[in-house]
């Protein structure tokens, strides 16, 4: 996923500056592979500001020096819109960041895909364990190597495993669950009794 659109999926939401973008990506992104530099953030606002995506405006502040607070513009916004109603392929690896940014961005805009969006990736991991789960895994060692432990080599692959597996029936479960959440969200708001979403629901 390119650094473009969870930059611009923050600033649409509030107008920032460089150093709380940083900020962000430092103590939020590293929980969903988006800790990056500085100087990728930087360098990724002004090429998005020659593009027309971002403007800035000058924030003074006493003390020190001034600092540059990062707005969408409209094209901005229009760009985020077409990669959120983009084609979504679901990666190898689950649980990765540009799902959760397209599902963040998609229910911030009101998106009317984004229970498409689930959907295609709880079938994606269904699929993933349907064709997985349970088939024969490779720890052969060779006879001649005596230092190596086949046993506890065929051990732990299989407690590897067994987390692995238990981490993708996390997450499809997790996915059932908000699937069913935003199915529920969506009828009542449709009907016009959605009441506001209370905390950890």
């Amino acid at each position: 996923m390119k650094l473009e659109y969870p930059l611009l999926g923050l600033l649409a939401a509030r107008a920032m500056s460089g150093y709380d973008i940083k900020r962000w990506c430092y103590v939020e992104g590293k929980f969903v592979g988006l800790d990056r530099h500085a100087s990728q953030i930087y360098r990724e606002l002004n090429r998005m500001q020659v593009e027309g995506s971002v403007v800035w405006r000058t924030d003074p502040r006493d003390g020190g020096p001034d600092a540059k607070i990062y707005t969408v513009t409209e094209a901005g916004m229009a760009r985020l819109r077409r990669w959120v109603r983009s084609s979504y392929m679901p990666p190898r690896r689950f649980q990765d960041p540009e799902f959760a940014f397209r599902l963040r961005v998609s229910m911030m805009l009101g998106e009317p895909g984004t229970i498409d969006l689930v959907r295609e990736e709880l079938a994606a991991r269904r699929e993933q364990v349907r064709l997985n789960r349970n088939r024969p895994y490779d720890t052969e060692t060779d006879d001649e190597r005596a230092e190596i432990d086949a046993e506890a080599l065929d051990f732990i692959a299989r407690q590897i495993r067994r987390q692995g597996e238990r981490q993708i029936d996390g997450w499809i479960a997790w996915l059932e669950e908000l699937l069913e959440k935003l199915q529920t969200r969506t009828a009542t708001v449709e009907s016009g009794t959605a009441a506001p979403l209370e905390a950890g629901s």
